[in-house]
């Protein structure tokens, strides 16, 4: 008796596997048949496709009647096709629609007539000078900005060269007597000088203090 309990038990089992196994078995090998039977319906379309293309391209000025609201239907969408493609072409073509900039905005462009040479003030003669220079070479003093900020320089009214204040020390008067005698210095001898102190070259006639260090010269 429990032989034969025991003989049915593992009975039931193994069909329930084996009724398990082949039912996944059934399921792949009709999958695989209907991935046949899908790729033969894509064939048979794309020669359907091809049947229709190849019957157009020869019938498509005097195509049969049962065809001919097809084939005008092709018509009209291909020129449709060729009608957006030019639109496309124009839209791709278009400019931006700038807005006029204001000649006095900060971005506009300055004329070469309006520039502002200047950038740096003496304040103790009031002479301006060229961005860079440090020290008034008329009395000496530091320099300092003529504008704060970029956005006052460019908001400033313009100036001209003839605006640049540089004073120059009158040249000491000569004796008439005794001009002969004078040692006549050569204009590239002046342009020759030196600061003692910092070496910068002196290009300013009748200039008596470095515009780099400040010092007496």
């Amino acid at each position: 008796m429990p032989n034969s309990f025991f003989d049915k038990l593992s009975a039931n089992l193994t069909n329930a596997g084996r009724t398990v196994s082949q039912k996944v078995k059934n399921s792949s090998d009709a999958s695989k048949l209907l991935n046949e039977i899908s790729a033969e319906n894509k064939s048979i379309q794309e020669n359907l496709t091809a049947i229709g293309k190849l019957y157009y391209d020869i019938q498509k000025d005097n195509p049969d009647e049962e065809f001919r609201d097809m084939v005008d239907a092709i018509k009209k969408s291909q020129q449709r096709i060729t009608e957006l493609q030019e639109s496309i072409k124009i839209i791709r073509a278009r400019e931006p629609e700038l807005v006029p900039v204001p000649e006095d905005h900060p971005s506009a462009e300055v004329p070469a007539s309006s520039a502002k040479p200047s950038a740096m003030v003496c304040m103790g003669c009031g002479n301006t000078y060229s961005e860079g220079t440090a020290f008034c070479s008329v009395c000496g003093q530091k320099l300092v900005p003529q504008y704060h900020d970029a956005a006052q320089a460019a908001s400033a009214s313009a100036q001209s060269a003839e605006d640049v204040q540089v004073k120059e020390e009158p040249a000491p008067e000569v004796d008439s007597e005794t001009i002969t005698d004078a040692v006549i210095v050569s204009e590239d001898t002046e342009e020759s000088r030196f600061c003692p102190y910092c070496g910068k070259k002196i290009s300013v006639s009748g200039q008596t203090f470095c515009d780099q260090c400040g010092h007496a010269i």
